[in-house]
């Protein structure tokens, strides 16, 4: 009997822990070491990454994962500033090669798309369903270009709705039936102004009220971003000014609620809580509004929301947009330097530190590097320089500094992760941070070696550090000199 009892255990345990999901991927020979990271977005409103497993490209271009899922849901491959969408499914096994080069061309230092090459998929896996959808839906827009917005472009869809339906007869995919689903409608969106109310009416009947949101698909997510695209800015009348008081002049999360609450689109308190958390996530980089107020606003949200789901999410909105403000605590920076050894950012707590990213290719990078050698050794004692290197060759910045030994700060090597960038919002070279004493964020970005249009540089707060730093003479009044 007790033997029969841990066997069940067993099977149960094994039921909730998920179900294993293998990866086999090939991709560039000369990508030999490089790391290759699973991702998945935290949410599908500040699209921050999360990275699910780490291994290396093997001497054959080989990689592999094993990763436990309960779920169908979309994960992302990236290698370097390379990244490519996948679909995983419980229990399933996927050959992939992933192309050394971005699908148009162009470069950006991350997020850069790849269309991921698969050997074979197998029949009704969500990753050809996907595809052949999507074939269908592009074929859709092209015919249909001319068009949009007319009233005859909703006779062509229901007419597609209809080969949708019967091309993907049978398919219990519960991730794929939403993805087809809310990205069709996506394009009923799209309605002449006189029929505007009247479509939107229909639309949330349709696929909004009573219905379980699914924080995890990103087709059912952009859908309810698109339909209450700048809901808090665009109301009018007395409800527009009421809004807009709760906003900015008496702040009141509790006051918003109360007033879409009473608006038939907002009946769902699930749907309030999201959609004030992501529309305030969008208003918080809008001039028009106070960022102190927005933010306030996001967490008296996440305190007093109801919903589990979209309390994530808001505490995932806060966690984004407070990441690289003044007194934050920076993501982790652990590399190794021009000497091999390992440099941790925690090593220089005490002192303050002026990082800056940069690359060989930029000759604004460069040409501060002599800047930079000239305020270490005014400034040195008292901040701590850190240059990293974001060359895609780590041998181009090893030649670099095999020639400029004169560079003799701490030089370090991003090894590829383009997570540091992310997080560092680091989009162009050079770019620059500051750390106060504690370690903590000062200014990011914070001002160049050279002055600016403004005239303005970073030199200025260094003469202030070096300046307080400087002991005042004391004096012992009757006492000797």
């Amino acid at each position: 009997m007790r033997i029969k009892l841990f066997i069940l255990s067993i099977l149960i345990l094994g039921s909730l822990s998920g179900l294993a999901t293998k990866i086999n991927g090939k991709t560039y020979k000369p990508f030999k070491g490089k790391t290759v990271n699973l991702i998945q977005y935290k949410d599908y409103v500040t699209r921050d990454y999360e990275v699910l497993a780490s291994t290396t490209v093997d001497s054959l271009g080989k990689f592999s994962f094993d990763y436990d899922i309960k779920s169908t849901q979309q994960a992302i491959i990236q290698i370097e500033y390379l990244i490519g969408i996948i679909y995983l499914a419980p229990n399933k096994e996927y050959s992939v090669y992933f192309p050394p080069r971005s699908e148009d061309g162009k470069y950006r230092l991350t997020r850069n798309n790849v269309n991921i090459v698969f050997d074979s998929i197998p029949k009704n896996d969500v990753n050809g369903l996907i595809l052949e959808f999507n074939r269908l839906y592009d074929q859709f827009l092209m015919n249909n270009r001319y068009n949009v917005g007319k009233p005859f472009f909703h006779e062509n869809l229901d007419t597609f709705k209809l080969q949708i339906k019967k091309q993907f007869e049978g398919i219990e995919d519960d991730y794929f039936l939403k993805y087809a689903r809310f990205s069709i409608g996506d394009l009923q969106l799209v309605a002449p102004s006189s029929h505007d109310k009247i479509n939107r009416l229909s639309i949330y009947n349709s696929y909004i009220v009573n219905k379980k949101i699914d924080t995890k698909n990103h087709a059912q997510m952009n859908f309810l971003q698109n339909f209450y695209s700048k809901t808090l800015k665009n109301q009018i009348g007395k409800t527009g000014k009421a809004l807009s008081n709760s906003l900015t002049t008496n702040p009141s999360y509790t006051a918003i609620d109360s007033i879409l609450k009473k608006d038939y689109f907002f009946k769902m308190q699930t749907i309030r809580e999201f959609v004030i958390a992501e529309n305030l996530f969008s208003m918080f980089y809008d001039e028009k509004y106070d960022p102190n107020i927005i933010l306030s606003l996001l967490k008296e949200a996440e305190e007093k929301g109801e919903k589990k789901e979209m309390t994530v999410i808001t505490k995932s909105i806060i966690a984004s947009i407070t990441k690289l403000m003044k007194g934050s605590k920076p993501y982790p920076i652990r590399l190794v330097n021009q000497h091999g050894d390992i440099v941790n950012l925690s090593d220089f707590e005490g002192k303050y530190v002026y990082i800056n990213f940069w690359a060989k290719w930029n000759k604004e990078s460069l040409a501060e590097m002599d800047v930079l050698k000239k305020m270490k050794a005014e400034y040195g004692d008292l901040i701590e320089f850190v240059s990293i290197n974001i060359d895609a060759s780590k041998r181009k910045f090893d030649l670099y500094m095999l020639s400029h030994k004169e560079y003799d700060w701490n030089m370090l090597y991003y090894g590829g992760d383009a997570n540091l960038l992310d997080v560092y919002e680091v989009y162009t070279a050079p770019h620059y941070i500051m750390l106060d004493t504690n370690g903590n964020i000062l200014s990011a970005p914070a001002l160049k070696p050279v002055p600016n249009g403004s005239f303005e540089s970073i030199e200025k707060m260094f003469f202030e550090i070096k300046k307080k730093s400087k002991k005042k003479p004391k004096f012992n009044i009757g006492g000797k000199l």
